[in-house]
């Protein structure tokens, strides 16, 4: 594990591995998450890229800034920026996770000219509470937390604060839940024991931040190619929402996993691997609503930009 600091003093962490030279893949992670997401994708990734895998701001072995009030999906994408600027790091394929794909919308925006190209899983670009109550768990569980939330804010606050771990350790289970045959507990596990070192403070205003923020107006203004991955039995990120994601996005592509949840590159490995390989040797530019005139193989593009 490598560390460096960013220009407001937090102390980030990231590795590298796979080919010493060629394209290069940068993994960002969800919310409370240091990687356990990408257990599959690693080891192939590694086989065709140089791989960096940074730890968000207050995860993994990365620092806290001195001020909390900087653990925002803003300061994430910031940090991400000064790592790409300090590896200079070019021509980049960048993966995020549910999450991470708010912070990878934000880098590609800011940094057309590093950025080559992105995957987006189980994820979406809008609030996170807007893209929660609009799915099949939200619409559930939203009006009675609604009206909980108004009237004991201060006694939740509090009762998060010390039982962070478990609820979440609920809430992933009930996003896996249609999945438990598809699933292996142990690749749960790495997280549950992450997120039990994790300050709930962070969690909390990550948590607040992204359902205040959205991305939704950066997608217009982002045209590297963009392969975006749901789940079709996601909980938490409704399959519909990141096809819209798609859809408003000049150069998404589209693919969903059948039985795949909010951990769907941990139950489907194959499939996701699959469509991430067609996306890098296939894809045309445009995705599925390209024209055949305006296609071109994006594996040539990504090559010919690398090797420039």
């Amino acid at each position: 594990m490598i560390h460096t600091r960013m220009r407001d003093g937090t102390r980030i962490a990231y590795e590298r591995f796979g080919l010493d030279e060629g394209p290069v893949a940068l993994l960002l992670d969800g919310i409370s998450c240091d990687g356990f997401i990408w257990h599959f994708l690693r080891p192939w990734l590694a086989e065709r890229f140089q791989v960096v895998h940074m730890h968000h701001r207050g995860h993994g072995q990365s620092g806290l800034p001195r001020d909390l009030e900087r653990m925002t999906v803003g300061n994430l994408a910031e940090d991400v920026s000064e790592i790409l600027e300090h590896l200079d790091l070019r021509d980049v394929l960048v993966f995020g996770h549910s999450m991470g794909v708010q912070v990878t919308l934000e880098v590609a925006a800011r940094h057309p000219e590093r950025i080559q190209a992105g995957v987006l899983l189980c994820g979406a670009s809008g609030r996170l509470l807007d893209t929660f109550k609009d799915s099949d768990l939200g619409m559930k569980l939203m009006p009675p937390i609604t009206v909980i939330m108004k009237r004991y804010r201060g006694l939740i606050s509090r009762f998060l604060r010390v039982m962070m771990p478990t609820t979440f350790a609920t809430l992933v289970a009930g996003f896996t839940e249609p999945n438990r045959r598809l699933i292996n507990p142990a690749h749960l596990k790495p997280y549950m024991a992450h997120l039990g070192t994790m300050q709930p403070d962070v969690v909390v205003r990550l948590l607040n931040d992204a359902s205040r923020r959205s991305g939704t107006h950066l997608l217009k203004r982002i045209h590297q190619p963009m392969l975006v991955i749901a789940g079709e039995a996601d909980g938490f990120t409704p399959a519909r929402v990141s096809e819209a994601m798609a859809s408003d996005l000049p150069l998404g592509r589209y693919v969903s996993l059948a039985e795949g949840s909010h951990t769907a590159p941990l139950e489907l490995p194959r499939e996701t691997q699959s469509a991430i390989s067609d996306f890098i040797d296939d894809l045309t530019y445009g995705g599925a609503s390209a024209t055949e005139d305006a296609s071109s193989n994006l594996a040539a593009q990504f090559r010919a930009r690398c090797e420039a």
